[in-house]
Parts: structure tokens; sequence; C-alpha cells
């Protein structure tokens, strides 16, 4: 019996041991970055250099890693998007990479927890090839976001003194109108959803007849200074000078109403500016 009980207290001595949160000498990260539309999520962990030789020694050329510590770093992105120019649906995927002295493949996977020992390339859902590059002394490995912009990103990873980068892309043109159609459809009367719908049309040379028929909507539900404004530049696009010079007429006295400067002060230019222009044209 008392050989049963130590046995037991040795079991649980054990097992609160390896249960303790202890600090990690690979240190767990994460990074996001929207782009667009588009979440794009990486979770890793950071090993060290510690004065070792890391690529071409502790890591060989040739060889998988996991890229990172502890567990294979983890990507996640929110929609569809384009890695390199090549597809990558929605979801998580584990990024195991194989280093080369002047090429790395890097590989998504399906399988978003698998390890080293667990990975098998029939479930990659996405394989690239990129060009290391020479960088500036990272201690511990760090993935970056750089050169976001409103369609695109460079993820880049670093470490020791090698980096290397992919470009993701996640152009919200096409999320972007869908969104807007499904509000309109779930607010019908919101003239202030037609008129920024209408907006958004215009400002980005998308279909102008859709955008005045959203504008005209807006103005029909409740016409402002602000909605108004907007009818005469699209009427103004689309070449009718008459219409929009009225239009904006129409605006700049609502403006006048509400005693808002900056809208008369606009419409009283593009009066202007467009009557010069319809006299030109005659």
């Amino acid at each position: 019996m008392k050989k049963l009980f130590t046995l037991l207290s040795a079991a649980l001595i054990s097992v609160a041991i390896y249960a303790q949160d202890l600090p990690q000498p690979s240190p767990k990260a994460m990074v996001m970055q929207r782009v667009g539309l588009t979440d794009v999520t990486i979770e890793y962990s950071r090993p060290g250099v510690k004065g070792r030789e890391i690529f071409g020694d502790l890591l060989a050329y040739g060889e998988l890693w996991r890229t990172g510590a502890n567990a294979a770093t983890k990507i996640t992105v929110s929609t569809d998007v384009m890695v390199e120019g090549k597809e990558l649906k929605a979801g998580s995927y584990s990024i195991f990479t194989i280093p080369g002295e002047d090429s790395w493949k890097v590989m998504f996977n399906k399988n978003s927890t698998a390890s080293t020992g667990q990975y098998k390339a029939e479930e990659n859902a996405l394989e690239i090839s990129v060009k290391p590059m020479t960088a500036e002394a990272t201690e511990r490995m760090m993935f970056t976001f750089r050169d976001v912009t409103d369609k695109s990103a460079e993820v880049q990873l670093n470490w020791a003194t090698t980096a290397i980068k992919f470009n993701i892309a996640a152009d919200p043109s096409k999320m972007a109108e869908e969104n807007i159609k499904a509000e309109i459809a779930k607010v019908e009367g919101a003239y202030g959803l037609y008129n920024s719908s209408a907006r958004y049309y215009l400002d980005n040379n998308k279909d102008l007849n859709q955008a005045l028929a959203w504008s005209k909507k807006s103005v029909e539900i409740k016409a402002q200074f602000w909605n108004v404004y907007t009818l005469s530049l699209i009427q103004h696009k689309m070449g009718d000078l008459k219409a929009a010079i009225a239009t904006a007429e129409r605006s700049k006295k609502l403006a006048e109403e509400a005693s808002y400067g900056v809208y008369i002060k606009l419409n009283e230019k593009n009066i202007a500016d467009w009557t010069k222009e319809m006299k030109k044209k005659k």
C-alpha cells in the first residue's frame, strides 16, 4: 500500500511540473494585418540564434522545416487570396519550408496543426518558390508585413542574417460590391447607403449607370445637399452638363439653407467650371 501511495505521489508531482506555465525558450507570437477586406493572421514561435550558425548548419539545406519552433507556423486568411499569383482558399494552413542556398520552397499545408513528423506533401494546398535575401541580423525569428496596400502585402520572415518574403494579394473590389448590394437589400430605405454606394462606384470608375440609379434613389428618398451634390458629380462624369449644373444649383441652395459653407463653395466652383465647359462645346 505504501509503495502504491509513493507511485501515485510521484505521478501527481510529475503532472504538476509539466502543467506549470513557464517561460518558453521560443516564445509564442502572433501578427495580423488587414489587406483590403481580408484578415491575414500568422501564429508562430520565435526561436533564437543563440550564437549558432542557422541556415546550412542547424537547419540543413534541402531538409523540411516547420518554419519555427515548438509547432509549425500557422497562417489564417479570412477570404480567398493570391499568394505569389497562385490561389489560396480561405482557411488556416501550416507553413512548412525547405530552405536552400539559392531558393526556398514554401508549402501551405491543409493540416494546420501538423508538425514535421505529421507533414504530408499530398495535403499541400499551395507550393511556391522564393529567393532568400541577406538581411540585417535578427536574433529571434520574426514575421512582419511590409508594403501594405489596399490590395496586397508582403509577408517577410527574418532569422539570423537571412530573410524570405512572399506576396499576398486580396483585391477587395468584388467583396466591396457584394457588400454594397447586400446592405442595400437589407436596408431598402437607407438613402445614406444609396448615396455612399453611388459615390463608391463614381470614385472607383465602376458602372456609372448603376451609380446614377442609386444616387437618384437616395435623392428621391430624402434630398440633402450632400447626396444632391453626389448626383451632380455623376451627371457631370456621364457628360450631362446641363443636368449637372441644375443639380449643383439645387445642392447649393440646400447647403445655403443648412448654412454649410463648404458645400456652398464646392457647388459654386463646379457651376462656374461646368458652365465654361458647356460654352466651349457650343
